[in-house]
């Protein structure tokens, strides 16, 4: 269950759509249980409301509690007190979950930027339609809007935040953007067909349940054309002809995503498809695909 002991309902929250945060669960749930010993961890101390719910064997406070609001309420910084609005604040910056399909932790290799360093700027610049930083001297190029900096001597990225070039840490974009600078070798023809991830060579890096989390996309905009439209279009999207709405972002100059949702009808549910250009596979391995696609995604509902 996506609603909390404390009554909020995690379901309408970005941090859960992006996967920044979890529900709690009603106080007699095992994710409740499984919360706790996350907070006890990681914080010291468990949430009040949430440790009282369960200690008490109740599910949810406003509903099951004769005591609410108690206390735990009116002075607690969670769930409605400023430690609840700082940490929405601080997730809200952190970029989506470094992991990969599995759940395991993304590693970006030392290796991937040994390769980075030894090759020509002016050629990787060609290839990818990016420019070269005139004070600096290193790769720069536009993600999703934002101004990025590849420091293959510090090997880091930097973005530009207030006219200022500022380290970041976001291993799904080091990753991606490693793996594309690195592989790509020539100007790859374009727009000859459009695939999904189930027609790539690597198709089975993909199989699975919402292998591209568009479960999240759903949640948000399945009922929305609007708003899934809007969201495209601050990302930089350029509107398609297909679907009930559809956008094209380019995350990279030479590398397109497609964003198609088709919402209810009679015979069929709403559901959201991401295409490809077929030279993806090209200057992209299929984990780089995901990674990708799970930035995309990320943006399009943090800027929804």
């Amino acid at each position: 269950m996506a609603t909390g002991a404390c009554g909020i309902n995690c379901d309408v929250c970005q941090l859960n759509l992006v996967g920044q945060c979890s529900s709690c669960g009603p106080g007699n749930s095992d994710l409740a249980a499984g919360k706790i010993a996350v907070q006890q961890r990681i914080l010291g101390h468990p949430c009040a409301i949430l440790a009282c719910a369960r200690l008490n064997h109740i599910d949810y406070c406003p509903r099951d509690c004769p005591s609410f609001p108690c206390d735990n309420f009116s002075k607690s910084e969670y769930p409605y007190g400023q430690g609840f609005l700082n940490m929405q604040r601080r997730r809200r910056n952190l970029g989506p979950p470094a992991l990969d399909p599995s759940g395991r932790p993304i590693e970006v290799e030392a290796s991937w930027w040994d390769k980075l360093a030894h090759r020509q700027k002016d050629r990787v610049a060609n290839f990818t339609l990016t420019g070269i930083d005139d004070r600096t001297g290193h790769l720069r190029f536009r993600f999703l809007e934002r101004e990025i900096l590849v420091d293959t001597q510090a090997r880091c990225l930097m973005e530009k935040r207030d006219g200022e070039w500022e380290k970041i840490a976001r291993p799904m974009l080091e990753l991606t953007v490693l793996d594309y600078f690195s592989r790509v070798g020539c100007l790859y023809p374009m727009g000859r067909e459009m695939v999904g991830a189930e027609d790539l060579t690597d198709a089975h890096y993909f199989a699975g349940r919402d292998r591209l989390r568009t479960a999240s996309l759903m949640a948000r905009f399945g009922a929305d054309a609007d708003g899934f439209a809007a969201a495209g279009a601050r990302l930089g999207g350029i509107p398609e002809q297909m679907a009930d709405a559809a956008f094209r972002l380019a995350p990279f100059p030479r590398v397109p995503v497609y964003y198609l949702l088709w919402l209810a009808s009679e015979e069929f549910a709403p559901r959201i498809s991401i295409l490809f250009d077929r030279s993806i596979e090209k200057v992209l391995s299929a984990p780089a695909i995901w990674c990708l696609v799970g930035l995309c995604n990320y943006h399009l509902l943090s800027n929804s």
